[in-house]
C-alpha cells in the first residue's frame, strides 16, 4: 500500500493516496482481485465517508496499522471500511456518513489477505491477522469518530 518515504509508518494518514506503485498495481488487478462477502458471520463491518476522517479516527485510537486489525478502503467511493466483531457494527449507526453491514450485508474484500491484495473498489490497508485478528472495537470507534468531526469543526473556525 502507500509507502511512507520511511520504512515504519507513522500514522494511518499515510493511506490517503496511494503511491505510483500502489496505483499501478489497482488499476491491472483482473477479475479474482476480489469476491463478495457476506457480513455478520465472522466480522461486522462500519462504513466510514469520506476515507479522510475514517483515517483520523484510526489515529486517533492510536491503532498501529501493521498490528492486524483489518481496514479496507474504497478509493473509488472514498470510503474506509473497519471490520468489528459479528453483531456490533450498530454501535456505530447514527453518526453522519457512517454505515453498518451486518446480517444481511455483504462487502466487496481481497481475496488474499496481504497488503499488496485487492483494487480500486477493496484494498487492505490492514490485513485481518489469521486466526488472531483483532477487531476493532466498535465503540472505541465511534468515539473516535465524534472525536474527530469535533476536531475537524474546531479546525475550520480557525
Amino acid at each position: 500500500m502507500a509507502k511512507s518515504q520511511n520504512t515504519a509508518r507513522e500514522s494511518w494518514a499515510a493511506y490517503l493516496e496511494p503511491d505510483a506503485e500502489t496505483v499501478t498495481r489497482y488499476s491491472c488487478a483482473g477479475p479474482g482481485a476480489t469476491q463478495l462477502t457476506a457480513c455478520g458471520e465472522r466480522w461486522d463491518a462500519v462504513v466510514i465517508a469520506p476515507l479522510e476522517r475514517g483515517l483520523a479516527a484510526l489515529d486517533a485510537l492510536d491503532l498501529p496499522p501493521d498490528a492486524g486489525h483489518p481496514v479496507i478502503a474504497d478509493y473509488t467511493r472514498c470510503e474506509l471500511i473497519v471490520q468489528v466483531p459479528a453483531g456490533t457494527a450498530h454501535r456505530c449507526a447514527g453518526i453522519q456518513g457512517v454505515r453498518p453491514l451486518s446480517r444481511g450485508s455483504w462487502l466487496l474484500v481481497p481475496t488474499r489477505e496481504t497488503t499488496d491484495a485487492g483494487t480500486w473498489l477493496a484494498a487492505w490497508l490492514s490485513p485481518p491477522s489469521g486466526l488472531a485478528t483483532r477487531y476493532v472495537d466498535p465503540a472505541s470507534l465511534r468515539e473516535a469518530l465524534l472525536t474527530a468531526d469535533r476536531e475537524r469543526v474546531a479546525h475550520a473556525r480557525c
